[in-house]
């Protein structure tokens, strides 16, 4: 049998089994978005693109000749045929009725069926139009959850007129109102939930209002009301946030009773919130905290643990804001506005854990200043010599280690290892109070004999250690050397004796990308200390009567924390020049 091709019948083209290629209208028949099907004695003898694959098949010939009881489920078997029988005449149709496939898969669709009687080939025929119902099916069903919905959903949802006549009232809408239907329909709504009420303006006003309305019994209710604009009057969202409220009143007088500053900070880094406890710590009224982005937190100028100022981008505040990671007991320090440094340990994270665009930043901090003071205090005295209030030896390792990976006028040059020939001498004769009050001596006349970047220690005893910063040459440093011999050599008065010292000093130099450890550039130091102390021996010089005499003359005494008299010891300078 020739393949008269897919396509949909006319009562021409189809009635003669004509060729599609023959029939522009046939061809747009063909192509027709519903199902065409023409049967005849039972089996089909025609079906268009569009029924060939709603019933599973590639090609019209997988169809063509097959019962046509093939293609029905069998619920839908009896009511076709006895609608076709019911065609009496040529163009006589059936109402539209619907009806199940069956595909050659073994999987069903829904359609909906018109028959008409016609001819085919000269024999009388049928010609079957289909309807796909899936998506009609599915609109209802979804037209049918979302009514469900509106009863069933825990919101209270309302319809009025345009004039604020009550049209519709849910099942939420009676228990939250308590209030039933009956009686709530065609009640002006201000009456209905028992207090005023104007959609139109709500609509005006963005859509959106927090309102207190009452129950039935006069029993009042915090509730979020939201406002669409219909065709037909007015769609209102009633939530009851009665509860929440409640729940919300109680968290801020609990995160207001908090000694914890609270703060809440947007996008932009501004502060929105800040409770009590923020306002006590930051000496700042919550007005002024939140007060434009003056005070915003990528302003405000923080120091680390360290003293050092923290970049304002990479304060925590400001990390957290623009990167959404949390941080967690970070230690920072801020100057109040009294001018007050104050200590915090700082904790933040985004409100929404998915830090969306937009999302604020809750910040949690405490005054952890005493805290910090005495931890400062503590890490003073494990790192300096009580006595002259100079690093010790782990604070002098830990310089040479941070000077020999630093840069430029920071990076170590040279060390110089000094050693008092004679403090046990005056200990023994002078006793230990002036022993302590020449090192004390010792201590100042180093201190301002070094430049800034320089670092005076002293190792315990009568070992004291000057770090020399910069790149220095050895000239210089032999000069620099001398001069602090000399200073160190000029007579002290101690209480009522004038002593005289010497001081041994062992220098090694640092190149710039020196191998050695901190403890071995010591070490080296210490060394060359011992080969001068072995080429010369001073011996310790004192005059307790010359210094009697002195005094009895009326000259200046010396003052007690072991700084020369005026015009005893002339200021050692460095060959730079600076003292």
């Amino acid at each position: 049998m020739e393949n008269p091709g897919p396509g949909t019948f006319d009562d021409g083209s189809l009635r003669r089994g004509g060729r599609a290629e023959d029939d522009p209208f046939r061809r747009l028949v063909d192509r027709s978005p519903d199902g065409i099907v023409v049967h005849r004695n039972g089996r089909i003898v025609y079906a268009n693109l569009t029924a060939v694959r709603w019933v599973g098949a590639q090609y019209a010939d997988q169809v063509r000749g097959r019962p046509l009881v093939e293609f029905l489920h069998p619920d839908s078997v009896e009511p076709v045929l006895t609608r076709m029988a019911a065609l009496r005449n040529e163009g006589d149709a059936t109402r539209a009725s619907e009806g199940v496939l069956v595909r050659l898969d073994g999987t069903t669709l829904n359609v909906e069926a018109v028959t008409a009687l016609t001819t085919w080939e000269d024999s009388p025929a049928y010609h079957v139009t289909l309807r796909d119902l899936t998506f009609v099916r599915t609109a209802q069903r979804s037209l049918r959850y979302q009514a469900s919905l509106v009863d069933k959903v825990g919101v209270a949802i309302i319809a009025t007129t345009v004039t604020g006549l009550v049209t519709k009232w849910n099942r939420a809408a009676e228990i939250v109102y308590q209030r039933p239907a009956a009686t709530a329909l065609a009640l002006p709504i201000d009456v209905a939930v028992g207090a005023p009420l104007d959609p139109a303006a709500i609509v005006d006003a963005g859509g959106d209002a927090l309102a207190t309305h009452h129950t039935a019994d006069g029993q009042p209710l915090t509730v979020r009301v939201s406002v669409a604009k219909l065709d037909t009057g007015y769609a209102l969202v009633c939530t009851d946030e009665t509860k929440s409220h409640g729940v919300e009143r109680l968290l801020r007088r609990i995160v207001n009773s908090l000694d914890e500053g609270i703060l809440v900070v947007d996008r932009t880094g501004g502060v929105t919130s800040a409770n009590p406890a923020a306002e006590r710590i930051l000496g700042l009224p919550a007005a002024e905290i939140m007060a434009g982005e003056g005070r915003a937190v990528h302003s405000i100028p923080f120091f680390g643990a360290d003293r050092r100022p923290i970049d304002p981008r990479d304060n925590p505040i400001a990390e957290t804001v623009r990167t959404g990671k949390p941080c967690q007991g970070v230690i920072v320090g801020i100057d109040r506005a009294d001018d007050r440094r104050t200590w915090l340990r700082v904790s933040c994270r985004p409100l929404d854990s998915d830090h969306r665009y937009g999302t604020a930043t809750l910040v949690s901090f405490s005054d952890i200043t005493a805290e910090q003071m005495a931890r400062e205090r503590l890490t003073y005295r494990a790192t300096h010599d009580a006595l002259t209030g100079l690093p010790n030896r782990p604070a002098v390792l830990n310089h040479i280690s941070d000077s020999l990976r630093a840069q430029g006028d920071r990076r170590l040059g040279a060390v110089l290892f000094i050693d008092l020939d004679n403090l046990k001498a005056i200990n023994d004769s002078l006793g230990h109070d002036s022993g302590d009050e020449l090192l004390q001596s010792v201590a100042n006349c180093l201190r301002a004999a070094v430049g800034p970047n320089d670092v005076v220690g002293r190792l315990g005893g009568d070992e004291f250690v000057t770090l020399v910063a910069g790149d220095t040459g050895p000239a210089e440093i032999a000069e620099f050397t001398s001069r602090l011999e000399r200073s160190l050599s000029e007579p002290m008065v101690l209480g009522a004796a004038t002593v005289r010292t010497q001081a041994s000093i062992g220098v090694t130099v640092v190149s710039p990308r020196d191998p050695r450890s901190a403890v071995e550039i010591l070490r080296d130091a210490d060394s060359a200390m011992y080969e001068t102390k072995a080429k010369r021996r001073r011996r310790v010089n004192h005059d307790p009567a010359g210094a009697d005499r002195r005094a009895g003359a009326g000259e200046p005494s010396p003052s007690r924390n072991g700084t020369p008299r005026s015009g005893s010891r002339r200021p050692l300078r460095r060959v730079d020049g600076t003292r």
